[in-house]
């Protein structure tokens, strides 16, 4: 399955069935932040962060790619623990690894 599709299908199932308890802005933020933080040259611009128990829309199992830079910022942490802050206390992450890859000059993910 292609990332984009990914996407689509993940912010589909938290539109329809999520049931955050974190205001809509704080998630608006981190997914305008994970958008703009795609970026890359080569597989090494890529990382995988958390989705914060599903709060952050396209994740795959616990899982969303973005590229390094965002993912070390010090907004990142403060967006992320804005977010975490309202993920419920324990979540299950299934046992899939997320692989990060540049595909196009955007980082994505393999499964």
């Amino acid at each position: 399955m292609r990332l984009t599709s990914l996407v689509a299908a993940g912010s589909s199932f938290v539109v329809l069935y999520g049931c955050s308890t974190c205001d809509a802005g704080a998630i608006d933020r981190a997914v305008a932040f994970i958008d703009a933080h795609q970026s890359c040259e080569t597989d090494a611009d890529c990382v995988v962060v958390g989705d914060m128990c599903e709060e952050i829309p396209g994740g795959f199992c616990g899982q969303i790619p973005m590229n390094r830079e965002g993912a070390e910022s010090d907004a990142w942490r403060a967006l992320s623990r804005d977010v975490e802050d309202c993920a419920e206390d324990s979540c299950s992450v299934c046992l899939a690894a997320l692989e990060p890859s540049c595909f196009n000059g955007s980082c994505g993910g393999r499964r």
